[in-house]
């Protein structure tokens, strides 16, 4: 007896679910993988065996790799291993490991020049993901008249909610990674003390030297050469609790007005597509609970949303250990409602 279409169709986005999952734990490479110049940037397409579902664009946390990162390539393929095409196209300011204020209006630019390009999205309906940091960018390009008609659902993977939160969390918390603490350090002496070039320079070999090094934990002890004066000063002012505390204030006293890009939107349109948060539970560098909080908001507005939550995941780092059978049904759940909103309703 021939199983009504909606049992069809849930059946394939749960079957969907376990070959992305499979696919990324096994680094499997379906389909065809091209590089072309968009505008100033490359783009990574993945194009599936058969006739695409929907076309995902995938904006890039704040890695030294970008588009290239085996993580980001390795999820590039899983997801074209459900039916998808993915975009994913280097940033030149994420790829650079800046946080500034021309930054939202540079990702917002990027994303209409892709989705107005019809020979990259080849597809009418547009899906939108991004990780970390970069997870603001989408969420408001969902809002934007440009995109919405055409955008079926959004993936955030490690998002926030409040940066103000999440600034105080990098500067302070006792385990937060040190690598977003470099970042904050970073981008504020770029934007706001431009005349400190030494410690300017001195932050930005120790991002890099730390986003090479991904792997291996992180300590400010071996990035930066206490001996030399200027990285004295920068040790102590990541380490020391006082310091910490005073440099945080700094830090949160300039989010004014003029980072507006960087903020969750206090209120959704009604037609807002669906949105699937994906975190993990022990995250460093953006705790969980910032997607808890999304989650509520957008609960409170009546937006569909789908909210996993697992300690199989890592920030940045979104290798599956299997033998965690809940979790791993948690996960295959959440991808399974996420993809069911990729594709044209019956």
């Amino acid at each position: 007896m021939r199983r009504p279409q909606g049992q069809q169709r849930l059946t394939s986005d749960w079957q969907g679910a376990l070959k992305l999952l499979f696919a990324y734990q096994r680094n499997q490479t379906p389909g065809k993988l091209e590089t072309i110049p968009h505008r100033d940037t490359q783009v990574d397409i993945y194009d599936p065996p058969s006739e695409p579902r929907s076309t995902v664009i995938f904006v890039p946390g704040l890695a030294i790799r970008g588009r290239e990162d085996p993580r980001i390539r390795r999820l590039g393929w899983a997801l074209c291993a459900t039916g998808l095409r993915v975009l994913i196209p280097d940033v030149p300011s994420i790829r650079a490991l800046t946080i500034s204020t021309r930054q939202p209006d540079e990702v917002a630019a990027l994303l209409k020049s892709l989705a107005g390009d019809r020979t990259l999205v080849t597809t009418d309906d547009i899906v939108l993901m991004s990780v970390s940091f970069s997870s603001i960018f989408v969420l408001r390009a969902a809002l934007d008249k440009a995109l919405a008609d055409r955008v079926k659902t959004l993936g955030l993977i490690g998002g926030y909610f409040d940066i103000e939160k999440v600034a105080d969390f990098l500067i302070t918390a006792e385990r937060a990674d040190p690598y977003g603490r470099l970042l904050i350090a970073r981008s504020y002496f770029t934007e706001f003390e431009p005349a400190k070039a030494k410690a300017i320079a001195a932050l930005k070999q120790a991002i890099q030297t730390s986003a090479i090094n991904n792997r291996e934990p992180i300590c400010l002890d071996t990035l930066l050469d206490i001996r030399d004066p200027v990285e004295q000063s920068l040790h102590w002012l990541l380490s020391d609790s006082k310091a910490q505390q005073e440099f945080r204030d700094k830090v949160l006293n300039v989010f004014d007005s003029t980072w507006a890009g960087y903020r969750v939107p206090t209120a959704f349109p009604s037609r807002m597509p669906p949105v699937f948060l994906l975190h993990g539970t022990n995250d460093p560098v953006i705790p969980a609970e910032e997607s808890y909080r999304l989650a509520r908001r957008l609960a409170s507005q009546g937006i569909s949303h789908h909210l996993c939550v697992s300690d199989l995941l890592d920030h940045g780092n979104t290798s599956i250990s299997l033998r965690r059978i809940f979790d791993v049904y948690r996960l295959v759940a959440g991808f399974a409602w996420f993809l069911a909103r990729t594709r044209k309703p019956c």
